[in-house]
């Protein structure tokens, strides 16, 4: 039995013939984050490399307009913690003191882009905007 097949008969099944039936907006939602499990799921299982290496750029370039110095060894997962441990202790030092409008508008914008590549692909229709 292929289980990344049966998962994504389940979530198909979930999303095509479960998801348009449901009347309740508090159910639907609940529904709405299995599915949105599902697919992180899916994503976590066998990690694509070139999403990895997509968001160590984007930390990193967020590193960058915080003014911190990036590590700037590797593209793969442990570079994307290594990086993002750099912009936390970048964010964390920002905001003790004065915060520089151009850190908010960089965490806005890292913010908004991670979020759009890490959101459930199945739920991207259903969002406003």
């Amino acid at each position: 039995m292929d289980l990344d097949e049966v998962q994504k008969t389940v979530r198909q099944t979930l999303v095509e013939k479960v998801l348009p039936a449901v009347e309740s907006e508090s159910a639907r939602g609940e529904l709405q984050a299995v599915i949105e499990m599902l697919d992180n799921l899916n994503r976590r299982l066998s990690w694509d490399a070139a999403e990895v290496s997509a968001s160590v750029a984007r930390t990193r370039e967020l590193a960058t307009a915080l003014g911190a110095q990036p590590d700037g060894s590797g593209d793969g997962l442990d570079a994307l913690r290594t990086e993002r441990r750099i912009v936390g202790e970048r964010l964390a030092a920002a905001y003790t003191e004065d915060i520089d409008p151009a850190v908010v508008r960089a965490v806005a914008a890292f913010s908004t882009e991670d979020i759009a590549a890490e959101i459930s692909r199945g739920l991207l229709p259903g969002l406003p905007g």
